[in-house]
């Protein structure tokens, strides 16, 4: 049976861009890969623990826990290839609508406010446009 990894994202869409980290040298996505920000959970953290963790690591951003939407149609199971081979991921996405704070590049991501309409020119993580088209229904 396939291991699937318990992964969590942040989907934050402002004046008609969405927020997304591009992933460098350094992370275990294929480098240039763009997705948004979020990760792997840590050993004793949930889903939403794990999601504001991880913007604030891949983004510089801060929010709440109140501030992290969880809304229907957000859980992927997907199969990804990384640096390291094809994985099995779970991808729990919650919409943030309040943050704080400047966007600064990590080792592993640089983020980066895309036009939503321009996202087909991007090398885009499988579901990105997918948990897009749902945010701007929220």
């Amino acid at each position: 049976m396939t291991e699937i990894i318990p992964s969590v994202a942040v989907l934050i869409i402002k004046n008609g861009k969405v927020l997304l980290v591009k992933h460098t040298e350094k992370a275990g996505h294929l480098t240039g890969i763009y997705g948004l920000p979020g990760g792997r959970l840590d050993l004793g953290e949930d889903e939403i623990e794990a999601a504001k963790r991880e913007l604030e690591e891949e983004t510089g951003l801060q929010t709440t826990i109140d501030n992290l939407l969880d809304f229907p149609g957000n859980l992927y199971i997907t199969d990804l290839e990384r640096k390291d081979g094809i994985k099995t991921y779970s991808w729990r996405v919650f919409f943030c609508r309040v943050f704080k704070g400047e966007i600064k590049k990590a080792e592993e991501t640089i983020p980066e406010w895309v036009e939503i309409g321009s996202l087909k020119n991007y090398n885009l993580l499988k579901n990105t446009e997918d948990v897009v088209k749902k945010g701007l229904k929220l």
